[in-house]
């Protein structure tokens, strides 16, 4: 009978920030000693991991990337519904917070990813999690703009 030992892997936190400094991306830690949370920018963007040693998937956090104005209807209208057809067309999922004091409909996006040292070409894999958050930015946009286009074309038919 043969024997295979599985060898010791790297938890997700440790190899995250590997892989980060791997992709050449620098990163700082939240100041709460207790907070998981990871700071870093990634082709101009700022996100936040959440991760643990002691779990295998790491939380991709990409917030506050779009803002309406709370009291713009149509606008908010349209963010809700750009943002239901995003999460059934884009595998990140993408969310609205309303900020009073702001007065304005703050737009976020997050994923959860399986994160261990047993995944092929692991910055790979971590780049194209991140190229979806980029895709799902386009996406809401470019639909926020054919919704405003298609609405113009129907009130200039009425007028």
């Amino acid at each position: 009978m043969v024997s295979i030992q599985k060898k010791e892997s790297m938890g997700s936190r440790d190899l995250f920030l590997e892989t980060l400094t791997k992709l050449g991306c620098q990163y700082e830690f939240a100041e709460e000693e207790d907070d998981r949370r990871i700071f870093f920018v990634y082709q101009g963007e700022h996100f936040f991991v959440d991760a643990r040693n002691d779990w295998n998937y790491i939380q991709i956090w990409d917030t506050h990337w779009e803002q309406v104005e709370l009291y713009d209807i149509d606008e908010f209208s349209r963010i809700k519904k750009v943002i239901n057809d995003s999460n059934l067309n884009n595998s990140i999922t993408t969310f609205y917070t309303i900020n009073e004091e702001g007065k304005t409909i703050d737009v976020h996006s997050k994923s959860i990813i399986l994160f261990v040292s047993e995944i092929y070409d692991i910055g790979e894999y971590l780049k194209l999690e991140f190229s979806e958050f980029f895709r799902t930015h386009q996406y809401v946009m470019l639909e926020m703009a054919r919704l405003r286009e298609n609405e113009q074309k129907c009130n200039n038919h009425m007028n």
